[in-house]
């Protein structure tokens, strides 16, 4: 296997409680060299707690990097900076990782060889397990994911989550999709993805004027509209229709502290169940087409959306402003629709 430079790249807001474990573990990659052909960047979207503080007590150290942004971009924007820092830094490949993952000493070793080891092969995801806050596994070893599937009815799962791991995922297979806690991408894909030149930004700014300053210096490796939540479900939907492909791979395996979980909805802030809302939407108009077939569209985009909109004006009534920015937003996710070649899916049929 040919020797391959890799950026990791976490974004924090408010991870002081584990950003020091999750860089330990990324810094202590076996057949990577810190400085050499693995750079570990943090960038920050404007911490309230002190973040920041103990992620530049490390920046001394060779090999790790750090950026702070005057405002919180999202998931998305601070990103798409990585993606940036990454093609311009000459990277084979990103590693995005989130600061609550805890790496195996192997593990970004094993997802680069999956990497490596066919064509057209743009995103590799590794065996999520449930963690305890200071990254350790749970005792039960529950699995959080094992990649991503979507369904018939145009909904999208971490496989596995929340199962107790009996060995039924230990073959290295292709997926549909990758979480975004923690997925390699090749540098040939990220700029294979980015967002034509043709999609406008100014419905998104609208929205978040915060993202109009320095757009320029970013790649649009995910869609900023989504800014948080279900923007990897997008980000691997666009990469299948555009010909990339996801593999799993059981041999790459690291910790995830779960958060956010369906059943856990009603506990939730309410600014996560609207994203959750407005990006299921934005998700379809991103990607949906016919070829998908007849039961997702009458079983996905009709009868499961009408539930939701339900939903929203009987339940959770905090949520219709993101019914009206996903209307407002639509245009342009059609925009971006039209302006990625499509492919066959059978992932979504």
């Amino acid at each position: 296997m040919t020797k391959r430079r890799v950026l990791i790249h976490i974004v924090t807001w408010n991870s002081a409680d584990t950003i020091e474990r999750c860089i330990a573990h990324a810094r202590g990659q076996q057949g990577f060299t810190l400085g050499v052909d693995l750079i570990i960047r943090v960038t920050d979207n404007a911490s309230s707690d002190d973040t920041a503080s103990r992620v530049e007590a490390l920046v001394g150290d060779p090999g790790i990097e750090f950026h702070r942004n005057a405002a919180n971009l999202g998931f998305c924007g601070a990103h798409n900076q990585g993606a940036a820092r990454c093609i311009e830094g000459g990277f084979d490949a990103m590693l995005i990782l989130n600061p609550d993952v805890g790496l195996s000493p192997n593990c970004l070793e094993e997802m680069v060889k999956a990497l490596s080891s066919e064509a057209k092969r743009g995103i590799v995801t590794p065996k999520l397990m449930r963690a305890a806050e200071d990254l350790s596994p749970l005792a039960s070893k529950t699995i959080d994911a094992a990649g991503m599937l979507l369904t018939p009815t145009v909904r999208h799962f971490d496989r596995g989550s929340g199962e107790v791991d009996r060995g039924a995922y230990e073959r290295l297979e292709e997926v549909f999709g990758a979480t975004g806690a923690c997925l390699l991408i090749s540098s040939e894909c990220i700029s294979a993805l980015a967002l034509s030149e043709r999609v406008s930004d100014e419905p998104v700014w609208r929205l978040y004027p915060q993202l109009k300053d320095g757009a320029e210096t970013r790649i649009r490796l995910f869609d900023e509209a989504f800014f948080a939540y279900r923007e990897d479900a997008d980000l691997s939907w666009r990469a299948g229709r555009m010909g990339w492909r996801c593999v799993y791979t059981p041999t790459a395996t690291a910790t995830h502290v779960r958060v956010v979980t369906p059943e856990r909805r009603s506990d939730l802030p309410c600014i996560l169940n609207r994203l959750s809302v407005r990006n299921r939407f934005l998700l379809q108009c991103n990607n949906w087409d016919l070829s998908c077939g007849l039961l997702s569209l009458l079983c996905g985009v009709v009868v499961r959306n009408l539930v939701v909109i339900a939903g929203v004006f009987l339940r959770e009534r905090s949520s219709i402003t993101g019914l009206v920015e996903a209307l407002q937003l639509a245009p342009r996710a059609r925009t971006i629709y039209r302006t990625t070649k499509t492919s066959h899916t059978s992932s979504a049929r």
